[in-house]
């Protein structure tokens, strides 16, 4: 192990106990003894639930303290994989992250802070005014300067400094230790860790018998691209399945025994008689009605001058209207 990598892991840990919580601290703590821990063997260590532990885990990852793994593994005894979370420190962004808070925290100190042409040099000790020396250039006698709203002589202020030039100096001091570390491994190279790196010198957990959970092996990966050989969500496009069919040159009975196996499967389908015939009777077929028809006449016989009229009706019962001179109308039936 490198000495930039011994400093970054005294670092880590002295930064992580100094700004977080007892449970952040026992995590990191675990992880730089272990190099890299699956979460279900994190939470074993830490006597908490795997829910839990992710929540605690989310608040590290943001801040950068720690790496997030997950890939596809087989449990011992099950053929479908599941995805397993591993939980490592990348140490080269864990310093850089460290970097930036001391570096973003002393920015908006410095900000707080008020320039030092600002503070007021004399105060007046009979109206309690100050004043700054450019102030009271133009008002100065033999004893000293003279107050402008009272003209009694000005005593010089004591060295005091500003409540924000303060809490720059508390903030260098409790940062100090952190800056001196930083400057020491600037001057050498902390290793890249990956998660192949950080899994290969793993230490493993000792469980107890009643705590044993089942081996898991991962998945290999299709092709070596690393990616898994199955990803849920997206639809298989291919085809299912393959149908050989080896053909002897007779294709007028391959013909006929794919029309029987039509047939066959339209009978072995077909609906139900209760579906395709209706429970409502068809009403039953009657013979047509007999063509009549009449004729309108006058009473000798005659049409009167008109054309007679003939009118065909479709019934049981026709009949002649006739016309006399008294326009009486007389019914008969036609034969």
């Amino acid at each position: 192990m490198s000495d930039s990598h011994s400093l970054a892991q005294i670092l880590i840990r002295s930064v992580i106990r100094a700004f977080h919580t007892t449970q952040e601290v026992l995590a990191i703590e675990a992880l730089v003894q272990h190099s890299c821990l699956r979460d279900d063997e994190l939470a074993y260590l830490m006597k908490m639930n795997t829910k839990d532990l992710h929540r605690l885990c989310a608040s590290l990852r943001d801040a950068r303290f720690l790496t997030v793994h997950t890939r596809p593994e087989v449990i011992e005894g099950k053929t479908r994989p599941v995805n397993r979370t591993y939980y490592y420190i990348d140490y080269q962004q864990t310093v850089d992250a460290i970097k930036w808070r001391v570096y973003k925290t002393d920015k908006d100190m410095q900000g707080i802070a008020k320039p030092q042409d600002e503070s007021k040099e004399y105060s007046c000790p009979r109206c309690k005014s100050q004043w700054t020396q450019l102030e009271v250039l133009d008002s100065v006698s033999i004893e000293g300067f003279l107050c402008l709203r009272c003209e009694a002589v000005l005593e010089r202020s004591q060295e005091q400094e500003q409540p924000g030039h303060q809490q720059l100096s508390r903030m260098n001091n409790q940062f100090k230790f952190m800056t001196d570390m930083l400057q020491q491994i600037d001057k050498g190279l902390v290793p890249e860790c990956s998660f192949d790196k950080a899994i290969a010198v793993a230490r493993p957990i000792v469980r107890e018998a009643m705590h044993e959970v089942l081996a898991s092996v991962p998945v290999e990966d299709v092709g070596g691209m690393g990616k898994p050989s199955a990803v849920k969500g997206l639809a298989n496009t291919g085809p299912k399945t393959m149908q050989v069919t080896i053909s002897d040159g007779n294709e007028e009975a391959e013909l006929i025994e794919s029309r029987k196996r039509k047939e066959r499967f339209l009978r072995e389908n077909a609906l139900p008689s209760w579906i395709t015939d209706s429970s409502v009777p068809a009403p039953a077929a009657t013979a047509a009605p007999p063509v009549v028809s009449f004729e309108m006449r006058d009473a000798d016989g005659g049409d009167g001058g008109r054309a007679g009229k003939r009118v065909k009706v479709e019934g049981e019962m026709s009949f002649k209207m006739e016309e006399d001179e008294e326009d009486d109308l007389e019914f008969e039936d036609v034969v």
